[in-house]
């Protein structure tokens, strides 16, 4: 059961409106076996991340990027793929978050899975946003965003919410 992160619609980044709730999940991941699920330890990387917590959150997220690499489950690597991008874009290293949503989405792109390439993109749109490269984050948010509503995804309306605050930048 993990915490949702509003999204602050300035900066586009995850906030957090409990910090109670989020301590205590942080406490709750950090007791468990990490090892055993990787999808424990992804959620643990991102409450991290939004925690501000960045190099834990880095390093947990390239732990879960190295489980799946292992798995060979490709879906699963590009999911870990992002979220290193994800831990390394709000610590500024762009070039390496950029490269490893570049990654994520051309792997997504192989399996013909447009619900990871939507989110590649719009993970790259954030990358670009934070940089203030507004017309590179619109364009992905705009892939994001017709990807999204083709297939019918609920993060449309996420997308569309990142366009517009792209678009208004310009």
């Amino acid at each position: 059961m993990g915490l949702d992160f509003p999204t602050d619609p300035e900066t586009l980044r995850e906030i957090v409106a409990d910090p109670a709730a989020l301590a205590a999940r942080l406490a709750e991941l950090a007791a468990r076996d990490l090892e055993q699920d990787p999808d424990t330890r992804a959620e643990y990387a991102t409450a991290l991340r939004v925690a501000g917590r960045l190099d834990e959150a880095a390093l947990e997220a390239e732990l879960t990027l190295a489980a799946a690499d292992m798995s060979g489950d490709l879906r699963r690597i590009v999911r870990a793929m992002l979220l290193v991008g994800h831990a390394r874009q709000w610590r500024g290293e762009w070039t390496q978050a950029d490269t490893m949503f570049h990654r994520a989405e051309k792997l997504a792109l192989y399996l013909d899975d447009d619900t990871l390439v939507a989110a590649a993109a719009h993970h790259s749109g954030r990358s670009f946003y934070d940089q203030g490269k507004h017309v590179e984050a619109a364009l992905r948010f705009r892939l994001a965003l017709e990807i999204n509503q083709r297939i019918g995804n609920a993060k449309a309306d996420t997308a569309r919410e990142a366009l517009a605050a792209a678009m208004a930048k310009l």
